[in-house]
């Protein structure tokens, strides 16, 4: 079995399905369109939208199959929420510096594919 998610960003058409084991935990960013994603040993199936995050655990069969046109942005996991911790130590010290908010880190669906 090949492994999943060895680039940064990939396009799947319309009806295609990409799937393989991660060896790291990743965190899939839908940029555009929507996927169907299994993960194997897990009950239940996600339907992700653009703007939906989808945590991937590393060694499990994971088949991500496209609805429409999709763009995913793959990511190891710690970067996301690296970033995501960047983004609000900026807003805090904007808040005192400035006395308001000139950063507002966005909230988003998250989906973690574990049991």
């Amino acid at each position: 079995m090949r492994g999943l998610f060895t680039k940064r960003l990939m396009s799947i058409e319309s009806g295609q399905t990409v799937s393989g084991v991660a060896q790291r935990s990743h965190t899939l960013r839908i940029l555009q369109g929507k996927v169907w994603v299994t993960v194997e040993g897990v009950m239940r199936d996600y339907w992700l939208s653009a703007g939906d995050t989808f945590t991937a655990m590393p060694g499990r069969l994971i088949v991500v199959q496209a609805d429409a046109m999709s763009r995913i942005d793959v990511r190891r996991a710690g970067m996301v929420k690296a970033l995501q911790d960047v983004t609000l130590l900026f807003s805090v010290i904007a808040r005192r510096f400035f006395n308001r908010s000139i950063l507002q880190p966005g909230v988003d669906r998250h989906i973690t594919g574990s049991c």
